[in-house]
């Protein structure tokens, strides 16, 4: 489970790295590479990494660009990319890897981050998919595993192929009087 949260982290992380790097050279901002990983990766820090992500390369730009539309572009996709992920591609690529729905996956960022502060949302994934997982071990729980996410694998799911029926049989007469 908590390897399925850090490769899901590492997915976002490089694919706002990527975005952030693309968007560094086509501002021909010098340092690019390094500074768009660096902000891609800062990004994924709940509450202050969307704070960090636009210090580092808006530093740069303020002292290697003279256009302010630099500096704001800038600020509008790492603003942008962090709305993005925070609400869409977390809750779908950690969640679903946890077998837990992405409004299950929302809710228990702000419960945890409710209960725990900065840890909890750091550790709201795993918490959750830890009570997702109890909740598919016991039979009472169904209702809250179900409300969770996805059924667990390892449950029964019927299905249209290979399902056997047990049919209502009949007693046959008894004709030997």
């Amino acid at each position: 489970m908590v390897r399925r949260f850090a490769i899901g982290n590492l997915v976002v992380g490089m694919l706002m790295a990527i975005v952030m790097v693309c968007l560094l050279f086509t501002l021909k901002i010098q340092g690019a590479a390094i500074l768009g990983v660096v902000s891609g990766f800062l990004n994924l820090i709940p509450f202050l990494g969307v704070i960090l992500a636009l210090l580092v390369p808006m530093a740069a730009a303020l002292f290697q660009s003279t256009s302010v539309v630099s500096f704001f572009t800038i600020a509008i996709v790492v603003i942008s990319l962090h709305i993005l992920s925070s609400n869409f591609l977390i809750p779908r690529l950690i969640g679903s890897r946890m077998n837990i729905g992405p409004v299950a996956a929302t809710a228990g960022i702000l419960f945890w981050g409710w209960l725990w502060g900065i840890m909890g949302v750091l550790l709201a994934i795993p918490l959750t998919g830890v009570v997702k997982l109890i909740a598919d071990c016991h039979p009472s729980l169904k209702n809250l595993s179900n409300i969770l996410g996805e059924s667990s694998r390892t449950q029964h799911q019927p299905s249209m192929h290979n399902e056997h029926v047990d049919l209502p049989t009949v007693a046959a007469p008894n004709i030997s009087d």
